[in-house]
């Protein structure tokens, strides 16, 4: 039998960082009144399926797979906001202890506990768990998969392949843009390789396309319809930009302190800071020079699984300095106080920015 101790130490970056972030979510998750995305969350929840994906057709098609799921489970619990926002909440919460168990399974424990302390201290963490849209459930995937990847990176076993590979397309479903943590999953594969030349690796490849199949044809439609936006509205991204959201400005402290930490990460397995500092940098860079093309706007909210990866090496860099790390997340949690009693007035969803119309916006 296992001692408390080692109980702690293999549940305990998983089920704290998860039980903090849903308590404070849950933290005045019915004042913030609907936003205009929420508003269409709850009009698409109270129609049949049929209509959602007819709908689809004509606006907001890389929605349309939440806007199934929301269906079916506002049937189960009711349409009013905070049964609608439930969800968000329970899928921000996961993540943030997935978060924690990576941390545990490819660092340390307690750097995986640290990591998952700092996510969920990270206001826009709060922020998202306690909207009816699609940001905090493709949060989970993308964490999830960034999980399994390194544990079957560990052990390659057909299976796991298969549930990373469903991973991937319940993230592109959901919410597409978070799928840009396949340019730093790309990155840690080729850095394996490199050092392994391990044949089973050479999966991913295979397996990342056949995943990116269904979520294809809704994300063609999407830029299709989000092009049409354009052309019709050439100066939306312009107003658009000059109102960032106020979850943005709201975690803008905190998460400039981990951003100084994280980059003062080290570790033995130099490597493996690597792929996690390629997995935080390049999906928001990646996403800025694409939208830079585009002609599209800059939305936060679409680079939430980064958090993971900063808030981790921000761990790290705090590894056998236990005073200093609780200085440090006792400086993230008073730096986001003051932002996390912004999020949660009662027109905290109204920001400009957070009006549909971008790419799973």
């Amino acid at each position: 039998m296992s001692s408390p101790a080692a109980t702690i130490r293999v549940w305990g970056p998983f089920l704290v960082p998860a039980t903090l972030t849903v308590s404070a979510g849950l933290i005045g998750l019915a004042v913030p009144d609907p936003g205009p995305g929420e508003e269409l969350t709850r009009v698409a929840a109270g129609l049949d399926p049929e209509a959602i994906l007819r709908a689809a057709r004509d606006t907001d098609a890389v929605n349309a797979f939440y806007y199934l799921l929301m269906h079916f489970w506002a049937d189960l619990a009711g349409h009013d906001v905070p049964a609608l926002r439930l969800p968000s909440l329970v899928a921000m919460g996961l993540g943030a202890g997935l978060a924690g168990e990576l941390g545990r399974r490819v660092l340390t424990p307690g750097v995986g506990l640290r990591g998952g302390l700092f996510l969920a201290a990270v206001p826009a963490v709060s922020r998202y768990a306690q909207e009816a849209r699609p940001f905090a459930l493709a949060f989970l995937c993308a964490t999830a998969a960034t999980l399994l990847l390194y544990r079957t990176l560990d052990r390659p076993h057909w299976g796991r392949w298969a549930g990373y590979g469903l991973l991937v397309t319940l993230t592109g479903l959901l919410h597409f843009p978070a799928l840009l943590i396949l340019a730093g999953h790309a990155y840690t594969m080729v850095s394996r390789w490199s050092l392994s030349r391990q044949p089973a690796l050479l999966w991913w490849l295979p397996v990342t396309v056949l995943a990116l199949v269904p979520p294809a044809p809704l994300i063609s439609l999407g830029m299709r319809q989000q092009a049409a936006l354009l052309a019709w509205d050439p100066d939306l991204p312009w107003r658009t930009s000059q109102h960032p959201p106020a979850a943005l400005l709201a975690s803008a402290a905190a998460l400039l302190f981990l951003l100084g930490l994280a980059l003062a990460a080290r570790w033995p397995d130099r490597a493996l800071i690597r792929e996690l500092a390629v997995l935080a940098a390049v999906p928001p860079l990646a996403l800025a020079v694409a939208l830079t093309l585009t002609g599209s706007f800059w939305a936060p909210h679409w680079a939430l699984p980064a958090l993971v990866p900063v808030a981790l090496c921000a761990a790290a860099a705090l590894r056998g300095l236990r005073l200093r790390a609780v200085l440090a997340l006792l400086t993230v949690v008073a730096l986001a106080l003051p932002q996390h009693e912004a999020i949660r007035r009662t027109d905290a969803h109204h920001s400009p920015a957070a009006a549909p119309g971008g790419p799973g916006g």
